[in-house]
């Protein structure tokens, strides 16, 4: 029986409050069961060729993929026969040759003559694959998660990104959908500066920075004008890169208001969209992911109309072919799809001579370049029962433990550097980068001030990185550089207190 249905983000702690009533009542029913349930799973991941296959590309008579579950990005022939592999399946981010290079997650593609532009989400930089010479390089991005968007024109190696998901090319302009920092970015002659997006995450139309878009996740360019998924509003932007302008064609009226309608546009037609893709004479489609579809808008912007509905689990990622079909990454079922120019037919593409990823982590002992293992978190913290900040001033305090049986180096310089990631609208902390010289033993205190600005009960959260070194306790003659980071829940209460404490205990390097 289905008690209920809270979709989106509901509050914790409401939707704790209703699973104990329903625990309770199923007690006084004797409906409960009073052995818990043993689930066999007969596979961890599916087999094929592909794992949650995100974005797709095709040019020149070939197909691009990326197979993100397997970390890698596969070339193929129309047929689906693969021709090359960038990446070997080994989790990180590594320069080189395609057949050493690593991959953390790709996402958007985008191609130009025989260079193939890679968005790596979880590695937090966009990559320029050469599909003459076979090998990669990073263009943007640093391998490290952005702790501020992108508000000025700027080096593009030297800038932290926060999860490019989407590209978009025209000749020497190259556009990222940066879905972390809510911005849209434009990389030329090795800088990149916003094109859209001040990095609130909302849904305000308006010129460059005072616009808000909401974890842009998909991009289609058409003349002068840039389709954007704007995936947390479940709506469909567009900007006019020339006066650079965004205004919505769908969405709204909130963040995490969605629906599954057809029609007159109105507030909530769509949920969750990943990817948009501009015909030249089926209108604008978009990929309504989250319920399961495709979708196109009328040419005049005024109707959104059914275009496919098949057997699609989350489709992810869209390309219109040379002969108007359309090629759609069926994320959740690990396959390509063709549908028919008009929508009516489609059928699976399968993609063939695809080799066995390789599994595990990309380290500097696998082959050289560069390599980070970034991405995970060295643990997922519980929030302390009860506590939460006020409104108004307070104090964060972040007391940094070391591992059993080790001090904090005395004199070793450490760092530690956070990020809002829910909820940067209502609460800001700082210094968001902090830095110092270790005073040595166990524990170590940083103090955050805080300012919050809500007014009634919500969830917040933080993303904290550790850097430090540790010794061991008995006589120091082995040290540890260490870099961890945590996932870190806070609460903002509206009878909150001024001060809220969390250890973050280190991990010693796997």
């Amino acid at each position: 029986t289905l008690a209920a249905v809270a979709p989106g983000e509901p509050d914790p702690a409401v939707l704790e409050a209703f699973v104990e009533e329903q625990l309770d009542e199923g007690r006084r029913q004797g409906t409960l069961a009073r052995e818990p349930l043993h689930v066999t799973r007969s596979r961890a991941e599916p087999e094929g060729a592909l794992l949650y296959p995100g974005k797709v590309a095709a040019a020149d008579g070939r197909i691009f993929v990326a197979d993100s579950g397997h970390h890698r990005v596969l070339v193929l022939d129309q047929r689906g026969a693969v021709q090359d592999v960038i990446g070997t399946g080994l989790r990180g981010f590594r320069e080189g040759a395609f057949d050493s290079c690593a991959l953390d997650d790709p996402q958007g593609l985008a191609v130009q003559g025989d260079a193939l532009f890679i968005a790596d989400a979880r590695a937090h930089v966009v990559a320029r694959a050469d599909l003459r010479k076979k090998t990669l390089s990073r263009i943007a991005g640093t391998g490290e998660l952005g702790r501020a968007p992108v508000l000025e024109r700027v080096p593009a190696l030297t800038t932290a990104l926060r999860s490019p998901w989407d590209l978009a090319v025209r000749g020497s302009e190259l556009f990222v959908a940066l879905a972390g920092s809510h911005q849209i970015a434009r990389i030329e002659g090795g800088f990149i500066e916003p094109v859209a997006g001040n990095g609130r995450e909302a849904q305000i139309d308006g010129a460059g920075l005072e616009a808000a878009l909401a974890q842009p996740s998909g991009l289609s360019l058409q003349g002068d004008v840039l389709y954007v998924a704007d995936s947390e509003s479940s709506g469909v932007r567009a900007i006019h890169l020339k006066t650079r302008k965004i205004y919505s064609l769908c969405g709204g009226p909130g963040l995490f208001d969605f629906g599954d309608k057809t029609g007159r546009i109105e507030p909530g037609m769509l949920q969750h969209p990943l990817a948009v893709a501009a015909t030249r004479s089926s209108g604008l489609l978009v990929a309504d992911t989250y319920n399961d579809k495709l979708k196109r808008f009328s040419p005049d912007g005024l109707r959104l109309e059914p275009f496919h509905a098949g057997e699609l689990a989350q489709p992810g990622g869209l390309a219109v072919l040379p002969d108007g079909q359309v090629l759609v990454a069926d994320t959740n079922h690990h396959r390509l799809v063709l549908v028919s120019a008009d929508g009516e037919q489609a059928r699976e593409l399968p993609v063939t001579g695809a080799p066995e990823p390789r599994q595990g982590v990309a380290t500097l002992a696998d082959a050289p370049g560069r390599a980070s293992g970034a991405g995970w978190f060295t643990a997922l913290l519980q929030a302390p029962p009860g506590a939460g900040l006020a409104p108004g001033g307070g104090t964060l305090t972040l007391e940094i433990a070391a591992p059993e049986g080790f001090e904090l180096s005395a004199g070793a310089p450490w760092s530690v550097d956070l990020e809002v990631s829910r909820r940067s609208d209502l609460l800001h902390l700082e210094p968001e980068h902090a830095r110092g010289q270790s005073a040595g033993g166990q524990r170590q205190q940083v103090e955050l001030h805080a300012r919050a600005a809500h007014d009634a009960d919500v969830d917040s959260e933080l993303i904290v990185s550790v850097r430090t070194v540790a010794c061991d306790a008995r006589d120091h003659a082995s040290c540890w550089p260490l870099q961890n980071s945590f996932r870190v829940p806070l609460r903002l209460l509206a009878s909150g207190q001024r001060e809220v404490r969390y250890t973050l205990p280190l991990e010693l390097p796997k």
